[in-house]
Protein backbone atom coordinates (compact mmCIF):
# COMPACT_ATOMS: atom_id res chain seq x y z
CA UNK A 1 0.00 0.00 0.00
CA UNK A 2 2.51 2.42 0.76
CA UNK A 3 4.61 2.25 -2.28
CA UNK A 4 1.35 2.81 -4.36
CA UNK A 5 0.71 5.96 -2.67
CA UNK A 6 4.53 6.93 -2.80
CA UNK A 7 4.32 5.99 -6.94
CA UNK A 8 0.98 8.26 -7.03
CA UNK A 9 2.98 11.36 -5.01
CA UNK A 10 5.70 10.83 -7.82
CA UNK A 11 3.40 10.74 -10.63
CA UNK A 12 0.82 13.99 -9.41
CA UNK A 13 3.91 16.42 -9.08
CA UNK A 14 5.94 18.95 -11.25
CA UNK A 15 9.70 18.50 -11.27
CA UNK A 16 11.97 21.75 -11.20
CA UNK A 17 12.47 21.43 -15.20
CA UNK A 18 9.27 21.40 -16.03
CA UNK A 19 8.39 24.26 -14.15
CA UNK A 20 10.84 26.59 -15.18
CA UNK A 21 10.03 25.67 -18.71
CA UNK A 22 5.79 26.71 -18.18
CA UNK A 23 7.50 29.70 -16.72
CA UNK A 24 9.41 30.46 -19.78
CA UNK A 25 6.72 29.70 -21.90
CA UNK A 26 4.18 31.87 -19.61
CA UNK A 27 6.95 35.05 -19.90
CA UNK A 28 6.88 34.86 -23.80
CA UNK A 29 3.45 34.79 -24.11
CA UNK A 30 3.18 37.75 -21.75
CA UNK A 31 5.65 39.17 -23.26
CA UNK A 32 4.15 38.57 -27.19
CA UNK A 33 0.70 39.92 -25.29
CA UNK A 34 2.26 42.72 -24.36
CA UNK A 35 4.03 43.89 -27.27
CA UNK A 36 0.59 43.05 -29.32
CA UNK A 37 -1.41 45.34 -26.85
CA UNK A 38 1.06 48.18 -27.15
CA UNK A 39 1.07 48.15 -30.66
CA UNK A 40 -2.61 48.89 -31.43
CA UNK A 41 -2.70 51.48 -28.40
CA UNK A 42 0.30 53.14 -30.21
CA UNK A 43 -1.72 52.68 -33.71
CA UNK A 44 -4.89 53.85 -31.97
CA UNK A 45 -3.48 56.89 -30.88
CA UNK A 46 -1.91 57.58 -34.19
CA UNK A 47 -5.25 57.37 -35.63
CA UNK A 48 -6.68 59.33 -33.48
CA UNK A 49 -3.88 62.19 -33.31
CA UNK A 50 -4.06 62.03 -37.28
CA UNK A 51 -7.82 62.37 -37.33
CA UNK A 52 -7.69 65.23 -34.99
CA UNK A 53 -5.23 67.18 -37.22
CA UNK A 54 -7.16 66.37 -40.34
CA UNK A 55 -9.97 68.04 -38.84
CA UNK A 56 -8.14 70.95 -37.59
CA UNK A 57 -6.90 71.19 -40.96
CA UNK A 58 -10.58 71.31 -42.78
CA UNK A 59 -11.75 74.02 -40.26
CA UNK A 60 -8.79 75.41 -41.10
CA UNK A 61 -10.01 75.58 -45.16
CA UNK A 62 -13.40 76.48 -43.55
CA UNK A 63 -12.63 79.60 -42.08
CA UNK A 64 -10.45 80.69 -45.44
CA UNK A 65 -13.26 79.86 -48.15
CA UNK A 66 -16.04 81.88 -45.89
CA UNK A 67 -13.18 84.86 -45.89
CA UNK A 68 -12.00 84.39 -49.40
CA UNK A 69 -15.26 84.47 -51.19
CA UNK A 70 -16.81 87.75 -49.83
CA UNK A 71 -13.83 89.61 -50.50
CA UNK A 72 -15.02 93.56 -50.85
CA UNK A 73 -12.99 95.98 -52.65
CA UNK A 74 -12.80 98.80 -49.48
CA UNK A 75 -9.06 99.74 -48.54
CA UNK A 76 -8.52 100.70 -44.90
CA UNK A 77 -6.59 102.86 -43.16
CA UNK A 78 -3.31 101.71 -40.85
CA UNK A 79 -2.49 102.78 -37.46
CA UNK A 80 -0.77 105.79 -38.85
CA UNK A 81 -3.47 106.79 -41.06
CA UNK A 82 -1.65 105.63 -44.66
CA UNK A 83 -4.05 103.58 -47.34
CA UNK A 84 -4.15 99.38 -46.84
CA UNK A 85 -5.15 97.98 -50.15
CA UNK A 86 -8.87 95.73 -49.61
CA UNK A 87 -6.56 92.46 -50.65
CA UNK A 88 -2.49 92.28 -49.50
CA UNK A 89 -0.42 89.10 -49.73
CA UNK A 90 3.03 88.45 -49.36
CA UNK A 91 4.71 85.09 -48.27
CA UNK A 92 6.88 86.91 -45.44
CA UNK A 93 3.68 88.93 -44.26
CA UNK A 94 1.14 86.84 -44.78
CA UNK A 95 -2.46 87.92 -46.23
CA UNK A 96 -4.92 90.64 -45.71
CA UNK A 97 -8.32 91.35 -46.64
CA UNK A 98 -11.40 93.06 -45.84
CA UNK A 99 -14.56 90.99 -46.46
CA UNK A 100 -18.93 91.10 -46.21
CA UNK A 101 -19.79 90.72 -42.36
CA UNK A 102 -23.91 89.19 -42.74
CA UNK A 103 -24.47 89.25 -39.62
CA UNK A 104 -23.87 91.87 -36.72
CA UNK A 105 -20.84 90.57 -34.67
CA UNK A 106 -18.31 92.09 -31.93
CA UNK A 107 -15.50 92.26 -35.04
CA UNK A 108 -17.91 93.47 -37.47
CA UNK A 109 -18.30 97.37 -38.37
CA UNK A 110 -21.07 98.42 -40.67
CA UNK A 111 -21.41 94.75 -42.08
CA UNK A 112 -17.71 94.62 -42.75
CA UNK A 113 -14.57 92.83 -41.00
CA UNK A 114 -10.83 92.87 -41.81
CA UNK A 115 -9.52 89.68 -41.29
CA UNK A 116 -5.89 88.12 -42.18
CA UNK A 117 -3.44 85.05 -42.12
CA UNK A 118 -0.12 84.63 -40.80
CA UNK A 119 2.30 81.97 -40.23
CA UNK A 120 4.69 82.55 -37.34
CA UNK A 121 7.01 79.65 -36.04
CA UNK A 122 5.14 76.86 -38.06
CA UNK A 123 2.03 78.01 -36.63
CA UNK A 124 -0.99 79.49 -38.95
CA UNK A 125 -2.92 82.21 -37.30
CA UNK A 126 -6.32 83.55 -37.96
CA UNK A 127 -6.47 87.52 -37.32
CA UNK A 128 -9.43 89.64 -36.82
CA UNK A 129 -9.49 93.18 -36.22
CA UNK A 130 -12.11 94.87 -34.00
CA UNK A 131 -12.61 97.99 -36.68
CA UNK A 132 -11.95 98.32 -40.47
CA UNK A 133 -9.90 101.85 -39.70
CA UNK A 134 -7.54 101.68 -37.14
CA UNK A 135 -6.44 103.64 -34.70
CA UNK A 136 -2.84 103.78 -33.03
CA UNK A 137 -3.66 101.39 -30.33
CA UNK A 138 -6.09 98.79 -32.40
CA UNK A 139 -4.06 95.37 -32.01
CA UNK A 140 -5.72 92.29 -34.04
CA UNK A 141 -7.24 89.24 -32.55
CA UNK A 142 -5.32 85.97 -32.95
CA UNK A 143 -6.62 82.44 -32.92
CA UNK A 144 -4.31 79.47 -33.64
CA UNK A 145 -5.63 77.03 -36.52
CA UNK A 146 -3.35 74.96 -37.18
CA UNK A 147 0.44 73.50 -35.81
CA UNK A 148 2.97 72.09 -37.21
CA UNK A 149 2.34 74.06 -40.65
CA UNK A 150 5.84 74.08 -42.99
CA UNK A 151 4.49 76.28 -45.15
CA UNK A 152 1.82 78.39 -46.25
CA UNK A 153 1.42 79.61 -49.27
CA UNK A 154 -0.97 81.72 -52.12
CA UNK A 155 -1.18 81.91 -55.68
CA UNK A 156 -3.85 84.92 -57.06
CA UNK A 157 -5.69 85.28 -60.39
CA UNK A 158 -5.12 88.60 -61.50
CA UNK A 159 -7.80 90.55 -64.18
CA UNK A 160 -5.60 89.47 -66.99
CA UNK A 161 -5.81 86.09 -65.78
CA UNK A 162 -2.04 85.54 -64.82
CA UNK A 163 -1.18 83.43 -61.49
CA UNK A 164 0.85 85.51 -59.25
CA UNK A 165 2.57 85.46 -55.79
CA UNK A 166 2.26 88.86 -54.28
CA UNK A 167 -0.93 91.47 -54.07
CA UNK A 168 -1.11 94.71 -54.82
CA UNK A 169 1.07 95.37 -57.77
CA UNK A 170 2.59 98.87 -58.24
CA UNK A 171 0.11 98.90 -60.69
CA UNK A 172 -3.09 97.94 -59.02
CA UNK A 173 -5.43 100.12 -57.68
CA UNK A 174 -5.93 99.53 -53.62
CA UNK A 175 -9.59 98.08 -54.46
CA UNK A 176 -8.35 95.79 -56.82
CA UNK A 177 -9.06 91.96 -56.21
CA UNK A 178 -7.78 88.94 -57.69
CA UNK A 179 -10.63 87.06 -59.29
CA UNK A 180 -9.15 83.59 -57.64
CA UNK A 181 -7.27 82.13 -54.82
CA UNK A 182 -5.26 79.37 -54.48
CA UNK A 183 -4.01 78.32 -51.15
CA UNK A 184 -2.15 75.50 -50.54
CA UNK A 185 -0.82 74.18 -46.62
CA UNK A 186 2.43 71.81 -46.22
CA UNK A 187 1.52 70.04 -42.62
CA UNK A 188 4.40 68.32 -40.83
CA UNK A 189 1.94 64.79 -40.65
CA UNK A 190 -0.77 65.55 -43.12
CA UNK A 191 1.08 66.47 -46.09
CA UNK A 192 0.50 69.01 -48.63
CA UNK A 193 -2.84 70.36 -49.39
CA UNK A 194 -4.38 72.74 -52.31
CA UNK A 195 -7.81 74.37 -52.38
CA UNK A 196 -9.15 76.77 -54.94
CA UNK A 197 -11.24 79.43 -53.87
CA UNK A 198 -13.14 81.42 -56.23
CA UNK A 199 -12.76 85.22 -55.58
CA UNK A 200 -14.62 88.15 -57.71
CA UNK A 201 -15.36 88.27 -61.29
Amino acid sequence: MTSKVNYRLKQGGFTLIELLVALGVSAVIAVLSYQSIDSMVNVKTSVEEHSNQAEKLQRAMWWMEQDFVQLVPRPVEDELGSKIAAFKYRDDTGVELSRNAQFATPNANGGLLRVGYILENKVLYRLTWPVMDRAPDTKPKKVVLLKDVTGFDIELLSANNHWVQSWPASSQALSALPRAIKVTIEHKTLGKLSRLFLGVG
